[in-house]
């Protein structure tokens, strides 16, 4: 029977995709071949299935990446650097109350309003400056969290 085209190109791109199909398709043939003289014969699918695992590495990739830098790094979240910076201006601006409590309140839902930012920091390196623009979203944040705590304080 005559195959089509389409049938033809699926063929090819399978074949292409997947060239581990094909050579674990032909293995159990060759296997079965060979057992077929008295040996203990296997089924296809337990041969296909046992190369297919001897392929493939168990658990997860581990990748080695050599040290470049003998520095100590830290992974900072900047935004969180911001807050924490303009925290006492906006409690002075706003009047609000600075107990511990208060201050974390604020601090946690301005942090919520906000994407977080991370940056890898060398130890000792200063904090980058922010744009305008996140800058503006940052005192915008901590407004809108100041408000909320003066009107509902949890002490």
């Amino acid at each position: 029977m005559a195959r089509t085209k389409r049938e033809i190109d699926k063929e090819r791109m399978y074949k292409k995709l997947m060239p581990s199909g094909r050579r674990a398709a032909k293995a159990p043939a060759e296997n079965a071949a060979r057992d077929a003289g008295g040996a203990r014969a296997e089924s296809a699918a337990a041969a296909a299935a046992r190369t297919s695992a001897a392929r493939r590495p168990s658990g997860p990739r581990r990748v080695a990446v050599p040290a470049m830098d003998n520095r100590r790094t830290a992974v900072v979240n900047t935004m969180e650097a911001a807050v924490l910076g303009k925290l006492d201006s906006v409690l002075e601006r706003f009047s609000c109350c600075r107990c511990d409590r208060c201050k974390k309140d604020i601090v946690a839902l301005a942090l919520n309003k906000l994407p977080p930012r991370y940056k890898v920091l060398a130890e000792g390196q200063p904090q980058p400056d922010l744009d305008p623009q996140t800058n503006a979203q940052v005192v915008a944040a901590m407004i809108q969290a100041v408000i909320k705590v003066r009107a509902n304080p949890r002490h």
